[in-house]
């Protein structure tokens, strides 16, 4: 009993021994801990006064941490570049807004902020939105956005060009078809002049000069009217392909920079924590580009085959159509005693000399 009253008391006094040299350790260490700080603070001091002077650019920063001790004035370091609190929005425990100046270097900021001088707290990191994701791509992204634009805005023309019932309605079809059943061309003539479309076009190419024109001078007005149309219908198509091949292209621009960018921030000397930031922000230019052309590019291809294969479509039911108005034109053509009024596709017969020749 007495063995173990005195096996506990030892290990009473180890744990006091231990205790009071674990409290000698914490108050040595104290001390070094704010050391560590202010030899960061100074080292923050002096990228500041090396770095090349800012341009006094204000930027807004959203964040969620705690500000509340944050004030006007405070210097904090981000991305590389410098940055004095111009002003306040709102702040407090549960996150702020607060306008920064640019006042050393040249990037724009990153998400993590470290305080130089000032009262707020030691480090900030920013609340992530999608337009701070698409800033951070740079002027490249502005570019890619504008060819969505262009693309945007072809797509909504083309869903009221490439309608059936826009290049050839079956109001027009039928009372043309009625007219051809009269004979009456004029009637056809005039109602394909009131008319917009690829199949009205084709029409009034068939009608003109109808008296002095074969069946085959008739057929070939009516493709290469058709050609033609087509072919400008086909200009929004080309263009929306073009902006389908240009917007990957942009992003891989994007890309190039970035690259640049991270090469370039390699050539600093500074502490590997700035060219951490340096790198990783030419990283983001370099991926979000990429991403924001491929979120572009892949839409408009699909846009521009659905639509490619629409205006197929009509081309093919304008086809048939022109194939039987002509058929009613040669009927016309036939029973006012016209010769030429033939359809046959074959070639054509030989001439008187060219048969003794074969002869």
């Amino acid at each position: 009993m007495l063995m173990r009253r005195r096996g506990v008391a030892a290990l009473v006094a180890m744990l006091v021994v231990l205790a009071a040299r674990g409290l000698r350790a914490g108050e040595a260490a104290e001390p070094e801990f704010d050391a560590v700080l202010e030899d960061k603070k100074g080292v923050l001091q002096t990228e500041m006064e090396q770095a090349t002077p800012g341009d006094n650019k204000v930027f807004t920063v959203v964040t969620d941490d705690d500000v509340s001790a944050l004030e006007v004035g405070d210097i904090y370091k981000s991305n590389g570049s410098f940055f004095k609190v111009s002003a306040i929005s709102y702040k407090g425990a549960s996150g702020g807004k607060f306008a920064a100046q640019r006042t050393a270097g040249r990037f724009d900021p990153g998400r993590s902020w470290s305080r130089v001088s000032g009262l707020g707290p030691l480090t900030i990191m920013t609340r992530e939105t999608l337009f701070s994701l698409y800033l951070s791509g740079g002027w490249v992204m502005h570019a890619i956005s504008a060819v969505l634009l262009l693309a945007i805005i072809i797509t909504l023309n083309s869903l009221w060009v490439y309608r059936r019932r826009k290049q050839c309605s079956a109001g027009f079809v039928e009372a043309g078809r009625k007219a051809l059943a009269r004979g009456d061309l004029a009637q056809l003539e005039e109602l394909a002049l009131r008319e917009k479309g690829l199949f009205p076009a084709i029409c009034r190419a068939m009608v003109a000069d109808f008296a002095a024109s074969t069946i085959d001078d008739i057929k070939a007005r009516c493709e290469a009217k058709a050609t033609e149309q087509i072919n400008l219908l086909r200009m929004p198509l080309r263009a929306l392909n073009l902006f389908a091949v240009i917007a990957p292209l942009l992003g891989l621009l994007g890309t190039v920079i970035g690259l640049v960018m991270c090469f370039e921030s390699l050539q600093y000397e500074a502490a590997s924590a700035a060219k951490s930031q340096l790198l990783a922000a030419g990283v983001r230019v370099a991926l979000f580009t990429t991403v924001y052309g491929l979120l572009v590019a892949i839409p408009a291809l699909f846009v521009y085959f659905i639509f490619t294969q629409k205006l197929n479509a009509i081309a093919v039911h304008c086809e048939g159509l022109a194939t039987d108005f002509v058929q009613q034109l040669a009927a016309l053509k036939r029973a006012g005693g016209d010769p030429s009024a033939s359809l046959t596709t074959g070639p054509a017969a030989p001439t008187a000399p060219a048969r003794e020749k074969q002869q």
